[in-house]
């Protein structure tokens, strides 16, 4: 009887398999098609340029001269962004009364960490402080200095900022409160008529790379120089990695487990273009490819071959893009 029913059993399984389908392997993505962008920046260096890797397409623009500052958006969000683009620094004058009458001469300056870590901005962590803080705008479009603002931020929750800022002798006293947009990674204001909100970023799930001026601090410089600089997305979780070898051609989607991605915003940055000092010209690092992981999750081969337009013009990043 035990054998009957051994037998029986054996021949159960024979036949279920026999009936199963086998499982086919996961095909590899096909890689996309190499394609060639060219962003409109300008010169001198005006835009600041949303591009998305997956559409190969420019999301939105706006000029840099456009905000002062940015608030993070998240429910948890508290950081404060100064505008790099603009070159704009902050002086923290501690706790002192609001209505003191301050000034701009001799200050220490601080700035955003270029990399764009959160733990190191030029403002800080102010929560619980009150501590009041002088801003340095920097210049307008026509060349005109924008000013300064002494400013104290009194107040975040899930929904909104609220801050007091006025000029540096108290006049043209303001109390603005800032609307959280969970759709943004931040949102941007600028001091100018009374105080502006400034809806200038796309959705954050809808790029991955932003064209822009943007700081960096060279050691024999005591403050941090602007640059033209690609800054990627990841306050929404794109990363990026540098390759040096001039493999732009052979890099597969498998390459992609040997490559050290970082969350650092100026990855890519500014360095893949040389500067020629003796005319102020640049010429591209051919050697440099990058690999961007994208919002969506794609990995992207970006090679930098022009920083020039048609007519000779620089401000007009030229690269070669694929899918991996």
């Amino acid at each position: 009887m035990i054998l009957q029913k051994t037998i029986f059993l054996f021949l159960s399984i024979a036949f279920l398999s026999s009936c199963l389908k086998k499982e086919k392997p996961v095909p590899a993505p096909t890689p996309g098609d190499i394609e060639t962008t060219q962003i409109e920046i300008g010169y001198p260096y005006k835009y600041q340029v949303y591009y998305d890797c997956n559409t190969n397409s420019v999301v939105k623009t706006n000029a840099k001269y456009d905000w002062d500052l940015s608030f993070e958006c998240s429910p948890t969000g508290f950081h404060i962004l100064l505008n790099t683009a603009k070159g704009i620094f902050v002086a923290n004058q501690g706790v002192i009364p609001f209505s003191t009458n301050l000034s701009s001469n001799g200050q220490t300056w601080l700035w955003d960490n270029p990399n764009g870590r959160l733990d190191s901005t030029g403002i800080g962590d102010w929560r619980n402080t009150n501590n009041v803080y002088i801003i340095d705008r920097q210049y307008y479009e026509n060349g005109s200095h924008a000013g300064y603002k002494k400013i104290i931020f009194t107040q975040v929750d899930n929904q909104s900022y609220t801050f007091k800022y006025a000029d540096l002798d108290g006049a043209n006293e303001v109390t603005y409160t800032i609307q959280k947009n969970n759709n943004l990674n931040y949102i941007h204001f600028n001091f100018d008529n009374g105080g502006q909100t400034l809806d200038l970023e796309p959705n954050k799930n809808e790029w991955d790379l932003l064209f822009t001026n943007h700081y960096e601090k060279f050691d024999n410089l005591p403050l941090p120089f602007v640059l033209t600089q690609c800054l990627s997305n990841t306050y929404n979780q794109v990363v990026c990695a540098e390759d040096t070898n001039a493999l732009f051609h052979s890099i597969e989607l498998a390459d992609t487990i040997q490559y050290t991605f970082t969350s650092f915003r100026d990855e890519i940055g500014y360095d893949w273009k040389i500067r020629n000092s003796a005319d102020n010209s640049f010429t591209i690092d051919a050697n440099k490819s990058f690999i961007v992981k994208s919002t969506e999750g794609f990995f992207f081969k970006i090679r930098f071959i022009d920083f020039y337009n048609n007519q000779g013009v620089k401000g007009y990043p030229k690269f070669e893009i694929q899918k991996l």
